[in-house]
């Protein structure tokens, strides 16, 4: 009996846990917390410090690039938009077009633009991103995107 009554208990607790998580589950703030990321999403290829990835990206992150192989983990992320330097003078506009979900995960679209300084583009496109909450804060865990530029 009192095994059952602690169990009981257990089950209780964690589906109040739940309960009060999506009770508090405030979109339109996540919507900002986003947008504020994607002012600045370009840092990513100047920045090849390990803690700004983890503060903006979650432990199990995979980021599935145009014409690539997928790139998962923090570290290989990092390596892959740092590229050792040579993406430093990238620019990159991204621009939300929707976000929705729920507490467990919220989707992101978009459209990207990679200006080239003379009123032209060196590349635009769109992207999905899910984000995930990891350790309180909203961060990405996956991100996929493609080029509207036809193939050569």
């Amino acid at each position: 009996m009192r095994a059952a009554l602690f169990f009981l208990f257990v089950l209780m607790v964690s589906c109040t846990t739940k309960m009060e998580r999506i009770e508090s589950f405030d979109l339109t703030a996540v919507k900002q917390h986003i947008h504020q990321a994607n002012q600045t999403y370009g840092e990513r290829f100047q920045n090849n410090y390990p803690a700004w990835y983890v503060d903006r990206y979650t432990a199990d992150a995979c980021a599935m690039p145009h014409n690539e192989p997928t790139v998962c983990g923090r570290d290989a992320i990092r390596a892959f938009n740092y590229n050792d330097g040579a993406n430093a003078e990238i620019y990159i506009v991204v621009t939300e077009t929707a976000i929705y979900g729920t507490a467990e995960a919220v989707v992101e679209e978009g459209t990207f633009d990679f200006p080239d300084g003379k009123g032209g583009s060196y590349d635009k496109g769109k992207f999905i991103a899910i984000w995930k909450q990891e350790d309180g804060k909203w961060k990405l865990y996956r991100e996929i995107w493609n080029s509207d530029s036809a193939m050569n």
